[in-house]
């Protein structure tokens, strides 16, 4: 039976990894056939295994499945870890996804990148996750639905009976008498998950009783088509990006794409920007409706958390911009870091050949932010240029304008932190001075 559930690539990647090996443990009875499979092996023998447990309190009987955890790890000697988590956000993510989301960070705060976390994930759990992804109308990253292999945070999980049929698992708890939580919330319907594991799923095996194992098929197929899809989407964005460094798409190149592939490179980006995934009628609408808008306009489409904005054929994706007072005036008298707000610290580097002057700065400085008018003259230019014409110059987006720091000395505008200094706040050829910097967050 042993065999037959341990899939044999699994078993030896974990009897020849060095990294210590977790089992994520709830106390049901998919993890408890895991947890014994592993501590009775012989991989056991040579290094222990630890197990962790975690304590969502959503339901009154916790404690005590906690404590059985806790008999059930020391009958097999196993450490183990109980986590108490504060499941955030149900009525924006849905119980299920918001309690996922709790436990994965609480896995994801206990291990570290020597760690290797177990879940025991089957077959009918795969196949149940496609069915939801369908219903939803996911692509082939949805429909691939749980990796059997994946990283979080610094540490490696693996679900090693991913292929593995319920119905073994529940013979081999049988047959080594094993004692398991049944968690009440498994049988109620009007979770999809449940409604599909107790409703739908039985009426498709009895027209197709391998129902499960066909359609975890299909999930791996849908994972290769994925892997697929983001090699394109890679060999693409190297098209389509100015440069490595760009937070932008070109418009043009992406627009010379066919619509599919433009689609899917746009995904790609917003994935690799660790963005909210748009649906596909507002993955359609970023085309329409900002890269197909007026030359002369400046288009914006939101939705969840995300920003997609256009500025001079440039497409720019940002979580939205945060509260931000432009009448603000913070005083400078040196060289050390200044919090200009909640999203943003000024820095002073050292530079030589290029900076402001340390008497400037000692002798006290401003940091503002644009109000309108403001002018600066440059190296190498003989009159003052307005801050506006500058800006344009140098293709700033127009939601940055307001948030760049000036800094001002009395009246005069001396740096615009980030892009240039003053012809006559510029210290010598040869001598040190300080250039101002910041890292501008996602939201600035």
């Amino acid at each position: 039976m042993k065999n037959t559930l341990f899939n044999a690539s699994i078993e030896k990647l974990v009897s020849q990894t060095k990294k210590q090996i977790w089992v994520a443990y709830s106390g049901g009875i998919d993890s408890h056939v895991l947890l014994h499979l592993l501590a009775t092996s012989e991989q056991a023998k040579l290094r222990p295994i630890q197990a962790i447990h975690i304590d969502h309190g959503l339901n009154p009987e916790s404690v005590k499945w906690a404590q059985h955890c806790a008999l059930v790890s020391a009958e097999l000697a196993v450490e183990l870890t109980i986590a108490k988590v504060n499941v955030a956000d149900i009525d924006k993510l849905g119980l299920e996804a918001a309690a996922r989301a709790a436990r994965y960070n609480a896995f994801e705060q206990h291990l570290s990148e020597n760690d290797l976390l177990l879940t025991a994930q089957h077959q009918q759990d795969q196949a149940e996750t496609l069915l939801l992804q369908l219903f939803r109308g996911a692509g082939p990253k949805g429909l691939a639905s749980m990796a059997s292999q994946f990283q979080l945070g610094e540490a490696t999980v693996l679900r090693p009976l991913i292929s593995v049929k319920q119905s073994d698992i529940l013979a081999y708890a049988e047959q080594h008498k094993l004692e398991w939580i049944e968690d009440p919330s498994n049988i109620e319907t009007r979770w999809n998950r449940n409604y599909i594991r107790h409703n739908v799923l039985p009426e498709i095996e009895k027209r197709w009783p391998s129902a499960a194992k066909t359609i975890s098929r299909s999930a791996e197929n849908c994972a290769e088509a994925n892997e697929l899809l983001t090699e394109l989407a890679q060999h693409d964005l190297k098209v389509v990006l100015e440069d490595d460094l760009s937070d932008y798409l070109s418009i043009p190149k992406l627009l010379a794409l066919s619509p599919a592939r433009a689609r899917n490179l746009i995904r790609h980006f917003i994935e690799l920007k660790e963005l909210s995934l748009p649906s596909s009628a507002v993955l359609q609408g970023i085309i329409d409706e900002v890269c197909l808008a007026k030359q002369d306009s400046v288009p914006m489409l939101s939705y969840a958390d995300v920003e997609i904005r256009r500025f001079q054929e440039k497409l720019y994706f940002m979580s939205p911009l945060a509260e931000h007072d432009v009448h603000q005036i913070i005083k400078c008298t040196n060289t050390d870091d200044l919090k200009i707000n909640d999203h943003l610290t000024l820095s002073w580097q050292q530079t030589e050949g290029q900076g402001l002057k340390e008497e400037l700065i000692t002798a006290g400085l401003t940091i503002r932010f644009r109000q309108g008018g403001e002018q600066i003259q440059l190296d190498n230019q003989v009159h003052h240029k307005t801050l506006k014409h500058l800006f344009q110059e140098w293709q700033v987006p127009p939601w940055q304008r307001d948030r760049i720091p000036l800094i001002f000395s009395d009246d005069n505008l001396v740096a615009v932190v980030g892009f240039a200094i003053a012809k006559d706040a510029s210290i010598a050829v040869g001598k040190q001075g300080y250039t101002p910097i910041t890292e501008l967050l996602k939201s600035f």
